[in-house]
């Protein structure tokens, strides 16, 4: 049976979606924890969509090819096909090839990376 979480640190909600916005100093793990706990809360609560932006987090390096796998696939547990995961990075942490929107997919998770909010949240609003 999955846990229950209560509203996760850094999430608020909008009309159309949520917003998970972690700011300041984080480690890559601690990160990753905050968004999958913002997936979690909105499949448990019936929220479909989830603007991630770690923008205003410093602390951890871009990821690496391993980490991306990492935490693409456990944010796609957590999803369980339900949340449309919009995230915004800084734009050096974009690989060319978006390879992690690849491993997204083939997860069964509906998803895409910005570098720019507007656009995230463009995109998520038509998804």
């Amino acid at each position: 049976m999955p846990r229950s979480i209560e509203h996760p640190e850094f999430l608020s909600l909008r009309d159309q979606f949520a917003v998970c916005r972690p700011v300041g100093p984080l480690s890559l793990e601690e990160a990753v924890r905050l968004i999958d706990d913002s997936l979690q809360y909105c499949k448990e609560h019936g929220i479909d969509r989830l603007l991630a932006n770690v923008t205003g987090a410093v602390g951890f390096p871009s990821p690496s090819l391993t980490d991306r796998f990492w935490l693409i696939t456990k944010w796609a547990e957590s999803a369980r096909g339900f949340v449309t995961l919009s995230l915004v990075v800084p734009a050096d942490m974009i690989m060319p090839d978006k390879i992690g929107i690849t491993f997204a997919n083939n997860r069964g998770m509906n998803g895409n990376v910005f570098s720019d909010e507007n656009d995230a949240i463009q995109w998520l609003c038509s998804n």
